[in-house]
């Protein structure tokens, strides 16, 4: 596989999920006198990559050594039946619209009243709310996870989040651009943040990339076999600029006959990009496809995975795209480029341009061996960056450092 994308940052995360591995074998031998509790501090559990991996990282977190538990501070969600299902504490801990003065001595009672031993923060809000509390609560250890955002904060908020970020023990970045915009606009002390990769269960994916069910499933969609399917995989909201990629497909289906596109995925411009797509004369071009359980299967009959965001984290569903096998055509933002390096595995756009969108995703289906080639190269990467194996047991070791330090 060719590494020549990867970076020194990266290569040191490879590092680091072997020492992992082999530390966590080591402590799995000396038993603990009871679990160390953490608690999960996020927004909320509606479907979203930063949601689901936190499902993923608590879901498998060894049970003898660690008792996980979530805390949601704005909405449950959806994605709540998939912890309680499995007897993983969820709790809703609302705080006032705006900003909240009173959450963090709540939040702090709360923290008390669990013993938890280590508090996870997820993104910003999270970190204001929870560093305070968990420092009001003595909570031995606070960690932060930055998983990216698609907004510059103020002066005032940057300061803040400065000093905030010395009160907690750990600091995370999910990419290498994360850590960068951290230490850039941020301020964080470089030397302090850690690199994790968000990782995805790889036993979802493994049946459809072994066993080719492209036929069956093309037809449940009313789809021939020799239609070249591009498809997408995200929310319907702004951030992801569908309406870019619906321009390019105007350009792609007039150069690949029979050309279709997959939208799957729900969100408040459905209406919207329903009725773009009907003023470009996209016509059955377009299949828009709403929320679906079977992700895994709909992206093994796809030829290629298009991202158009305006801004990633570190994208989830670009790794899914890879766990599959398939070539991705995504922009350069954010993360994008870790997961996709530029004719290795994927091309990569400049962002809201569905002219280049258009002639990579045509470059693309226009040339199998190419097609296949990267598709294989996107499983290698996979299979070496973006298990979840791996980024589990990279938090193990980082809970199990935090612990020992704090008691």
């Amino acid at each position: 596989m060719a590494s020549r994308g990867i970076s020194r940052g990266s290569r040191n995360c490879r590092s680091d999920i072997r020492k992992a591995g082999l530390y966590c074998l080591m402590l799995r031998a000396q038993p603990l006198a009871r679990p160390i509790r953490i608690l999960q501090l996020v927004q909320g559990l509606e479907i979203g990559g930063l949601e689901q991996m936190v499902i993923t990282l608590v879901e498998r977190l060894d049970p003898v050594r660690f008792k996980p538990a979530v805390c949601c501070f704005d909405v449950l969600g959806a994605l709540v039946v998939q912890l309680t299902a499995k007897d993983i504490p969820v709790d809703f801990l609302p705080r006032k619209p705006g900003l909240d003065l009173s959450y963090p001595l709540r939040l702090a009672r709360f923290l008390r009243r669990k013993k938890i031993d280590i508090l996870h923060l997820h993104n910003p809000t999270a970190l204001f709310y929870g560093t305070l509390a968990g420092r009001i609560a003595r909570t031995p250890a606070i960690i932060y996870t930055e998983h990216g955002r698609d907004f510059s904060s103020s002066w005032k908020v940057k300061l803040a989040n400065r000093w905030l970020s010395a009160l907690v023990n750990e600091v995370v970045a999910v990419a290498e651009r994360g850590k960068t915009y951290l230490t850039s606009e941020e301020g964080f002390d470089s030397s302090r943040i850690k690199l994790i990769y968000n990782g995805i269960d790889a036993d979802k994916f493994n049946s459809w990339v072994c066993h080719d069910k492209r036929r069956e499933m093309l037809a449940t969609l009313g789809l021939k076999p020799d239609d070249p399917i591009v498809g997408v995989v995200a929310r319907l909201d702004p951030i992801k600029n569908h309406a870019s990629l619906l321009k390019a497909m105007v350009t792609v289906s007039q150069r690949v006959p029979g050309a279709m596109l997959l939208v799957i995925g729900d969100g408040p411009l459905r209406l919207e990009l329903e009725q773009q797509a009907q003023e470009l004369r996209l016509g059955e071009t377009v299949k828009f496809l709403g929320a679906r359980s079977d992700v895994p299967e709909l992206l093994s009959i796809l030829d290629v995975f298009v991202l158009p965001s305006y801004n990633e984290g570190l994208s989830l569903t670009l790794i899914e795209a890879c766990a599959v096998g398939k070539p991705i055509v995504a922009t350069d933002v954010g993360g994008n480029s870790e997961v996709v390096e530029h004719g290795i595995n994927g091309l990569l756009v400049p962002s809201d341009n569905p002219h280049a969108l258009a002639k990579a995703i045509t470059h693309i289906l226009a040339d199998k061996e190419a097609t296949r080639r990267m598709g294989q190269i996107a499983r290698e990467r996979f299979e070496k960056y973006f298990t979840a194996d791996a980024m589990v047991a990279s938090y193990e070791l980082l809970y199990d450092g935090c612990f020992s330090r704090g008691k």
